[in-house]
């Protein structure tokens, strides 16, 4: 029972990854008001948005594209995916635009249960004569979603349908025989050889759940680590601020976050290639943790975006702490570019940002302040620079 059950916890690691990558994905397309690809067999324009004003354009050498938006995209990538790894992605709803996107009796139901009050449906379910591990989560309508789907009657707070994950079980299933066929090759082993044969087969299950708490462990890991800079990533990060609050609170002390953005990343990746913008980004890590005490938290929360979360412990000004946290970025910034070879040197632009753990507290807040804040130095930037 415990192996089965194991099994399930993995399989349910590997679908929440697969869903909050989905999320990821359509939040960053939503966020730039979708994108635009080629024209091609495969990838027509989308019927569904052809309300839609400049849905279809022309680049100046009369190439057409047109516009991807975040739904059209995650089917897409999940078609993909579905084809390479057998993990299969379906976004559903009540309402479907595409008849594809109807769901099934499984995600007609879970879809029923959402507008219940339930946050997400897990169970293992038989499709096509094989067993599948199904998770799903609702879909919240964001004002961004209006766009494309205000015409049917959404409102922003509205569950608007679901993303559905499916993770094959026959490979769970394989190591879950494994481990039976291994406990009875160990029950047998003890019947003959007694004690002897008892101390071996204890050291052979402990090294076995060794290496499935580390396998556990690691898709724990990549679910809240960056996997460029192992820092940490946004769904991580926000776990740990929520900790850090609860400390603040307790403590007394006011919380401090620091949002900053690697300048001019595009530039390196189109002068210098790809590896070389992943190699400022992975040095910026390093100089954030060199700059940063070992007790905060460092994360990054976007493609060139980092950000810092910590309290404040001296009772001292904000603007004092404020001018502290600058001029230690700048001075480890500094000494990297000093002994750099680079071609290129690193800049950060930050914002700072600052809450009082009695009132209510709103990390979105907290982030659109530090976030305005950050614009108003990139933008001194500029004009010193001109």
């Amino acid at each position: 029972m415990q192996v089965k059950q194991k099994m399930l916890e993995i399989g349910k690691i590997q679908a929440q990854i697969s869903y909050e990558k989905d999320v990821f994905y359509r939040r960053w397309n939503s966020i730039h008001g979708g994108v635009y690809v080629a024209v091609t067999k495969d990838t027509p324009p989308n019927p569904y948005l052809s309300h839609v004003p400049e849905r279809d354009i022309k680049t100046p050498s009369g190439k057409l594209l047109t516009l991807m938006n975040p739904a059209y995209m995650t089917r897409q990538v999940n078609e993909l995916i579905k084809k390479e790894q057998r993990i299969g992605g379906h976004i559903t709803s009540l309402k479907p635009l595409r008849p594809e996107n109807s769901p099934d009796s499984w995600e007609k139901k879970a879809l029923e249960e959402f507008a219940q009050g339930k946050d997400m449906v897990m169970s293992v379910e038989n499709m096509g004569g094989k067993n599948y591990l199904r998770i799903m989560h609702p879909f919240i309508t964001e004002e961004r979603c209006l766009k494309c789907h205000e015409a049917q009657g959404y409102k922003v707070g509205d569950i608007r349908g679901g993303i559905s994950v499916s993770i094959p079980m026959a490979p769970l299933y394989a190591i879950q025989q494994e481990r039976i066929n291994t406990l009875a090759i160990v029950h047998t082993v003890l019947w003959f050889l007694g004690i002897s044969g008892l101390l071996f087969t204890r050291q052979r299950l402990k090294a076995s759940e060794q290496k499935e708490h580390k396998l556990v462990a690691e898709l724990q890991s990549l679910s809240i680590k960056d996997e460029l800079t192992n820092l940490y990533n946004r769904r991580g990060f926000l776990s740990m601020v929520t900790q850090q609050h609860s400390i603040a609170k307790r403590i007394q002390k006011t919380l401090m976050l620091v949002y900053i953005d690697l300048d001019g990343l595009k530039q390196i990746n189109d002068t210098y290639g790809h590896q070389e913008g992943d190699n400022a980004l992975i040095d910026t890590a390093n100089i954030l943790r060199n700059t940063f005490r070992e007790t905060d938290i460092i994360a990054r929360i976007g493609g060139d975006e980092f950000a810092f979360f910590g309290m404040v412990m001296e009772d001292k000004g904000l603007n004092i702490v404020t001018s502290r946290i600058n001029e230690k970025l700048e001075k480890h910034v500094g000494e990297y570019n000093a002994r750099s070879t680079k071609p290129y040197t690193v800049s950060f632009s930050t914002g700072i940002a600052f809450a009082d753990p009695e009132k209510p507290f709103s990390f979105d807040s907290m982030l659109s302040k530090a976030d305005q804040n950050m614009y108003l130095q990139k933008q001194k930037k500029k004009g010193s620079d001109g």
